[in-house]
Protein backbone atom coordinates (compact mmCIF):
# COMPACT_ATOMS: atom_id res chain seq x y z
CA UNK A 1 0.00 0.00 0.00
CA UNK A 2 1.37 3.53 -0.85
CA UNK A 3 -0.13 6.71 0.84
CA UNK A 4 -3.22 4.03 2.44
CA UNK A 5 -4.64 3.49 -0.95
CA UNK A 6 -3.94 -0.81 -2.41
CA UNK A 7 -3.20 -1.30 -5.44
CA UNK A 8 -6.32 -2.56 -5.93
CA UNK A 9 -8.21 0.83 -5.03
CA UNK A 10 -6.01 2.24 -7.48
CA UNK A 11 -7.50 -0.07 -10.26
CA UNK A 12 -10.98 0.56 -8.78
CA UNK A 13 -10.78 4.56 -9.28
CA UNK A 14 -9.00 4.43 -12.64
CA UNK A 15 -12.07 1.87 -13.61
CA UNK A 16 -14.59 4.19 -12.07
CA UNK A 17 -13.21 7.50 -13.99
CA UNK A 18 -12.74 5.43 -16.64
CA UNK A 19 -16.15 4.93 -16.65
CA UNK A 20 -17.27 8.52 -16.23
CA UNK A 21 -15.21 9.51 -19.34
CA UNK A 22 -17.16 6.72 -21.26
CA UNK A 23 -20.83 8.59 -20.60
CA UNK A 24 -19.15 11.95 -20.67
CA UNK A 25 -17.58 11.32 -24.20
CA UNK A 26 -20.58 8.79 -25.19
CA UNK A 27 -23.42 9.01 -23.52
CA UNK A 28 -24.85 6.77 -20.71
CA UNK A 29 -25.99 4.48 -23.41
CA UNK A 30 -22.79 3.16 -24.66
CA UNK A 31 -21.37 2.40 -20.80
CA UNK A 32 -20.54 -1.15 -21.06
CA UNK A 33 -18.02 -3.36 -19.37
CA UNK A 34 -15.91 -3.56 -22.36
CA UNK A 35 -15.91 0.11 -23.60
CA UNK A 36 -14.91 0.99 -19.40
CA UNK A 37 -12.23 -1.53 -19.81
CA UNK A 38 -11.24 -0.31 -23.08
CA UNK A 39 -10.70 3.43 -21.66
CA UNK A 40 -9.03 1.85 -18.47
CA UNK A 41 -6.37 0.43 -20.06
CA UNK A 42 -7.04 -3.21 -18.65
CA UNK A 43 -8.40 -6.35 -19.85
CA UNK A 44 -12.21 -7.14 -19.45
CA UNK A 45 -11.52 -9.96 -17.11
CA UNK A 46 -9.48 -7.44 -15.10
CA UNK A 47 -12.21 -5.21 -14.70
CA UNK A 48 -14.93 -8.09 -13.87
CA UNK A 49 -12.42 -8.84 -11.11
CA UNK A 50 -12.72 -5.59 -9.21
CA UNK A 51 -16.27 -5.16 -10.51
CA UNK A 52 -18.29 -8.41 -11.57
CA UNK A 53 -21.40 -6.18 -13.06
CA UNK A 54 -21.97 -3.31 -14.30
CA UNK A 55 -24.49 -2.66 -11.41
CA UNK A 56 -21.48 -3.15 -8.77
CA UNK A 57 -19.17 -0.78 -11.22
CA UNK A 58 -22.35 1.63 -11.23
CA UNK A 59 -22.63 1.46 -7.42
CA UNK A 60 -19.16 2.19 -7.29
CA UNK A 61 -19.77 5.34 -8.94
CA UNK A 62 -22.56 6.38 -6.74
CA UNK A 63 -20.96 6.13 -3.88
CA UNK A 64 -18.10 8.36 -5.53
CA UNK A 65 -20.30 10.92 -5.98
CA UNK A 66 -21.67 11.27 -2.28
CA UNK A 67 -18.86 10.29 -0.18
CA UNK A 68 -17.65 14.08 -0.72
CA UNK A 69 -21.06 15.02 -0.46
CA UNK A 70 -22.05 13.34 2.87
CA UNK A 71 -18.59 14.71 4.30
CA UNK A 72 -19.92 17.46 4.29
CA UNK A 73 -22.33 16.51 7.06
CA UNK A 74 -20.50 14.66 9.08
CA UNK A 75 -17.47 17.12 9.08
CA UNK A 76 -19.05 20.23 9.98
CA UNK A 77 -21.51 18.26 12.69
CA UNK A 78 -21.75 21.29 15.38
CA UNK A 79 -22.43 23.61 12.11
CA UNK A 80 -25.80 25.03 11.60
CA UNK A 81 -27.85 24.09 8.23
CA UNK A 82 -27.46 27.33 6.94
CA UNK A 83 -23.37 26.98 7.11
CA UNK A 84 -23.99 23.17 5.50
CA UNK A 85 -26.12 24.62 2.99
CA UNK A 86 -23.45 27.08 2.13
CA UNK A 87 -20.84 24.04 1.58
CA UNK A 88 -23.23 22.51 -0.30
CA UNK A 89 -23.56 24.77 -2.74
CA UNK A 90 -19.78 25.26 -2.73
CA UNK A 91 -19.31 21.54 -3.40
CA UNK A 92 -22.42 21.51 -6.17
CA UNK A 93 -21.40 24.42 -8.37
CA UNK A 94 -17.44 22.43 -8.73
CA UNK A 95 -19.34 19.83 -10.08
CA UNK A 96 -16.24 18.10 -12.52
CA UNK A 97 -17.51 16.61 -16.38
CA UNK A 98 -16.66 13.35 -15.10
CA UNK A 99 -18.68 13.48 -12.03
CA UNK A 100 -21.61 14.97 -13.79
CA UNK A 101 -21.51 12.06 -16.11
CA UNK A 102 -21.60 9.66 -13.30
CA UNK A 103 -25.08 11.30 -12.05
CA UNK A 104 -25.85 10.86 -15.87
CA UNK A 105 -24.99 7.30 -15.84
CA UNK A 106 -26.37 6.24 -12.59
CA UNK A 107 -29.69 7.95 -13.39
CA UNK A 108 -29.75 6.18 -16.45
CA UNK A 109 -29.40 3.07 -14.51
CA UNK A 110 -32.06 3.93 -11.99
CA UNK A 111 -34.50 3.91 -14.50
CA UNK A 112 -33.95 0.52 -15.10
CA UNK A 113 -33.48 -0.60 -11.11
CA UNK A 114 -34.75 1.66 -8.60
CA UNK A 115 -33.02 0.34 -6.08
CA UNK A 116 -29.41 0.93 -7.38
CA UNK A 117 -30.92 4.36 -6.04
CA UNK A 118 -31.24 4.03 -2.69
CA UNK A 119 -27.73 5.34 -1.57
CA UNK A 120 -29.15 8.60 -3.09
CA UNK A 121 -32.40 8.66 -1.18
CA UNK A 122 -30.68 7.79 1.83
CA UNK A 123 -28.27 11.05 1.04
CA UNK A 124 -31.15 13.38 0.56
CA UNK A 125 -32.79 12.12 3.55
CA UNK A 126 -29.60 13.15 5.35
CA UNK A 127 -29.42 16.09 3.53
CA UNK A 128 -32.65 17.61 4.48
CA UNK A 129 -32.55 16.57 8.04
CA UNK A 130 -29.11 18.48 8.37
CA UNK A 131 -30.17 21.45 6.31
CA UNK A 132 -33.45 21.94 8.52
CA UNK A 133 -32.31 21.14 11.88
CA UNK A 134 -32.70 23.73 14.48
CA UNK A 135 -33.27 26.55 11.71
CA UNK A 136 -35.75 29.50 12.10
CA UNK A 137 -36.87 29.35 8.40
CA UNK A 138 -36.23 25.67 7.19
CA UNK A 139 -38.71 25.92 4.15
CA UNK A 140 -36.14 28.63 3.14
CA UNK A 141 -33.48 26.32 3.50
CA UNK A 142 -35.37 23.43 1.65
CA UNK A 143 -36.37 25.81 -1.10
CA UNK A 144 -32.59 26.89 -1.70
CA UNK A 145 -31.43 23.07 -1.80
CA UNK A 146 -34.59 21.97 -4.39
CA UNK A 147 -33.30 25.21 -6.46
CA UNK A 148 -29.70 23.78 -6.26
CA UNK A 149 -30.51 20.43 -6.70
CA UNK A 150 -32.93 21.04 -9.77
CA UNK A 151 -30.40 23.45 -11.42
CA UNK A 152 -27.99 20.24 -10.94
CA UNK A 153 -30.48 17.89 -11.97
CA UNK A 154 -30.79 19.73 -15.52
CA UNK A 155 -27.89 20.25 -16.55
CA UNK A 156 -27.28 16.85 -15.72
CA UNK A 157 -30.16 15.23 -17.89
CA UNK A 158 -29.26 17.64 -20.65
CA UNK A 159 -31.95 19.45 -20.13
CA UNK A 160 -30.68 23.13 -20.20
CA UNK A 161 -27.26 24.32 -19.88
CA UNK A 162 -26.69 27.76 -17.84
CA UNK A 163 -24.22 29.84 -19.28
CA UNK A 164 -20.94 30.54 -17.22
CA UNK A 165 -22.68 33.61 -15.76
CA UNK A 166 -25.27 32.36 -15.21
CA UNK A 167 -23.77 30.03 -12.80
CA UNK A 168 -21.93 32.45 -11.34
CA UNK A 169 -25.22 34.96 -10.75
CA UNK A 170 -27.07 31.91 -9.55
CA UNK A 171 -24.50 30.71 -7.56
CA UNK A 172 -23.77 33.84 -5.62
CA UNK A 173 -27.72 34.35 -5.15
CA UNK A 174 -28.21 30.97 -2.92
CA UNK A 175 -25.32 31.58 -0.77
CA UNK A 176 -27.01 34.66 -0.02
CA UNK A 177 -30.33 32.65 0.48
CA UNK A 178 -28.12 30.24 2.87
CA UNK A 179 -27.21 32.87 5.03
Amino acid sequence: MANGVSISGKTKKRIREAAGAVVSEQGAAKLTIEAVATEAGISKGGLLYHYGTKRELLEGMLDDLLLERGALFSANKDSSGREKLSSLIETEFTLSPEERSAAQSILAAGAEDPALLQPARDYFNTLFKHVTYAEEDPELIITVALALQGMQLLETMGLFQFTSDQKTRLKKRLLELAK
